[in-house]
């Protein structure tokens, strides 16, 4: 498993306009299992998720890998698209509307 490396600093807004999330990571030791620990970017709130090749622990919740995905990905895929609406041909709606001009707007500057 790849470990995610990033920059902890305390209220970084510089990726995606809110503070980032801040991510550690233990290895396991004798029964303990591997775990990441994840602190809020803009205050010292934490939560604990401990794995295992069978499960995992977030937040003192025990459940299965399928478990934890069937209630999770869509909560994450809800905004997965980036970059807003598409139209059927695949364009970007936000960005065709940033480019068009308005109907006030002079065609001779």
């Amino acid at each position: 498993m790849k470990i995610l490396k990033r920059k902890n600093r305390i209220y970084d807004t510089g990726k995606f306009g809110q503070p980032q999330i801040r991510v550690y990571h233990k290895a396991g030791k004798g029964k303990m299992c591997p775990r990441y620990l994840l602190k809020c970017g803009c205050c010292e709130e934490k939560l604990q998720i401990f794995y295992s090749e069978d499960g995992l622990e977030i937040g003192g919740v025990n459940g299965a890998i399928e478990d934890w995905k069937e209630i999770l990905l869509p909560l994450l895929q809800l905004n997965a698209r980036k970059g807003g609406r598409r139209t059927a041909k695949g364009k970007n709606i936000r960005r065709a509307r940033a480019l068009t001009p308005s109907k006030g707007a002079s065609r001779y500057r």
